[in-house]
């Protein structure tokens, strides 16, 4: 079985039994992981061509161009399955789609009222924060017909395009896929929330793996300079859903495939 020994970073909350556990002491730790090749993909969340945050996409496409191309390219020449998560509106787009069953519908719950769910009516005050003024729409309507996968990423063929979460589960079960290595968009928001997203997939049992330099979350104003939110977002994998790798330590376990 042809193997991928990629190098992974976890941070446990715990520390060895002679030392006190005290969150002081938690310390990152890296581990070699032997992945095979025919039971790990590679999964490309919401890597879009456009967004509403100028300053946000504007990363994006650059760590797009930089270092998520870089890795496609590799991926494919390594074996890798190769899965684009572009969100349900753009996985329409491609005809890859259709090799997939269609989602079912959603049965409403019962509770809360559907009023109350839709914040409709008398329960219009609470409305998320995106709907509470001035809202994203200012932006965003102008966008949401233009929204597609970025241009710099190409989608082959033979490679998958899913919609939603279940879609992603059928595939790796018919693919015996065990193994999801993620880049994409963004990191605190889609990569981790998305129902094909990481906390979703880690739930479902996967081996989750996070390439760190080929995401961005999106950030706050006395966050964006250092980045933090993204790596707040990392270390929530690394501590509590799976690990993270760096692009050159894929680029190296790849170079390393027979």
């Amino acid at each position: 079985m042809t193997m991928l020994n990629l190098r992974v970073r976890y941070f446990q909350d715990s520390t060895p039994a002679d030392l006190p556990c005290r969150e002081e002491s938690f310390i990152r730790r890296e581990i070699d992981m032997p992945l095979p090749i025919d039971q790990t993909a590679l999964i490309l969340v919401d890597v879009w061509n456009v967004h509403f945050i100028e300053s946000w996409i504007e990363r994006a496409k650059k760590i797009t161009i930089n270092a998520i191309i870089p890795v496609l390219n590799t991926a494919r020449e390594t074996g890798l399955t190769i899965v684009h998560a572009p969100s349900p509106p753009v996985a329409q787009q491609f005809s890859q789609l259709k090799r997939h069953t269609p989602p079912q519908p959603n049965t409403p719950p019962e509770w809360p009222p559907a009023e109350f769910r839709g914040r409709a009516g008398e329960y219009d005050i609470y409305r998320g924060p995106r709907s509470q003024p001035p809202g994203i729409g200012v932006h965003w309507d102008k966008l949401a017909s233009q929204l597609s996968i970025s241009p710099s990423v190409k989608v082959e063929d033979d490679d998958f395009v899913i919609a939603t979460g279940q879609q992603l589960h059928e595939l790796m079960k018919a693919r015996g896929i065990l193994h999801l290595i993620y880049a994409g968009f963004a990191t605190n928001w889609c990569v981790l929330g998305r129902d094909y997203g990481i906390r979703a997939m880690a739930g479902r049992g996967y081996n989750i793996i996070l390439l760190r330099d080929a995401t961005t979350g999106v950030e706050f104003p006395d966050t964006l300079d250092q980045l933090f939110t993204t790596e707040i977002s990392i270390r929530e994998v690394e501590q509590q859903y799976g690990f993270s790798a760096s692009n050159e330590g894929f680029f190296t376990a790849c170079r390393g495939v027979s």
